[in-house]
This record gives C-alpha cells, sequence and structure tokens, in this order.
C-alpha cells in the first residue's frame, strides 16, 4: 500500500492518463480507414508496437508527448514504406494535435 501510495503520488493521481499506445491505436485506425484497400494489410500494427516499445527502452524518448511520439512512429513508417497518399493525412493529425494542444493551454 505504501509503495503504491509513492507511485500515485508521482503520477500526481492522474491513473487515467492517455498513453502512447493509445495514441498509436487511435491513429492506425484513422490511417486504415484512409487506406486503399489492396494495401491495408501494408501498414503492420504488430511492427508500429514493436517500434514503440523500442522508443519506451530508450530514456530520451521518456520525455515526449505520447501524441507526438506515437504520430512520429506512425509517420515515419509511412515514410519508410512510400505510403505518398497518406503524407497529407499525417499532415493533418499533426496539425490537429497542435491545435488540441494549444486550446487546451489556453483553457488553463
Amino acid at each position: 500500500m505504501r509503495m503504491e501510495k509513492i507511485v500515485l503520488e508521482k503520477v500526481c493521481w492522474k491513473v487515467k492518463a492517455t498513453t502512447a499506445f493509445q495514441f498509436l491505436q487511435l491513429y492506425y485506425s484513422l490511417i486504415q480507414e484512409n487506406l486503399p484497400i489492396e494495401r491495408k494489410n501494408s501498414l503492420n500494427f504488430e511492427r508500429l508496437e514493436a517500434q514503440l516499445k523500442a522508443c519506451h527502452c530508450r530514456i530520451i524518448f521518456s520525455k515526449a508527448k505520447p501524441s507526438v511520439l506515437a504520430l512520429s512512429i506512425i509517420a515515419l513508417e509511412i515514410q519508410a514504406q512510400k505510403f505518398v497518399e497518406l503524407t497529407e493525412g499525417i499532415e493533418c493529425l499533426q496539425t490537429h494535435s497542435k491545435d488540441c494542444y494549444s486550446n487546451k493551454k489556453a483553457l488553463l
């Protein structure tokens, strides 16, 4: 119980924080909706998840916002697989994320 209390205090009692994995799932589903049928299997979620796990093993990535980390992983994969038709969608997600963050800061 004591250790649980210490951990909760370290995370400021935010036990329902959105994780990079949840953002990865969300972004992946949005992108899958916009892929042509013949390319739906080209973007592999397990590969994206493995890349996210690898990022979690590096201390430098612990400082990144979960949404930025997830979007970066997907953007790099899309670039590597040359999904040119999805570049605009990624840029839209990036812009939308920035707008949401700016609006949140303004409300606070």
